[in-house]
């Protein structure tokens, strides 16, 4: 999760300085469209808050009186659902991100018939 105050400036300057920026790449690539990654790593290009909000990398785009707050509200939900739940979610959405549809389905409903045996 993420909120990006509006004042936000990202990037990766590294071939600016000489640098390869090697270890961000895979990462990088995984995030966003291949253009915009290679732009950002072979220009050295910074985004603002309303761009990784517009590509899905950000969640939120506030002003920066307002980040804290979006933050808090985001944590605050968290803290309200069971933390069972939450984890097992949590461990479900990166699991099924490398498994093909079938047994990403699969997957799901086995996670669910035992989420169904916690449930009160």
């Amino acid at each position: 999760m993420m909120v990006a105050a509006s004042d936000l400036r990202f990037g990766y300057p590294e071939l600016r300085h000489s640098i390869v920026p090697a270890i961000v790449m895979t990462g990088l690539q995984r995030q966003l469209p291949r253009k915009v990654a290679f732009e950002l790593i072979s220009t050295g290009r910074l985004l603002s808050a309303a761009e990784l909000h517009e590509l899905g990398v950000a969640n939120r785009a506030v002003e920066p009186e307002d980040a804290l707050d979006a933050g808090l509200e985001i944590a605050t939900a968290w803290a309200a659902a069971s933390p069972v739940a939450l984890a097992t979610t949590k461990g479900l959405f990166y699991r099924v991100a490398d498994l093909g549809f079938e047994e990403a389905m699969r997957a799901g409903r086995d996670v669910n018939a035992l989420m169904r045996g916690f449930a009160r």
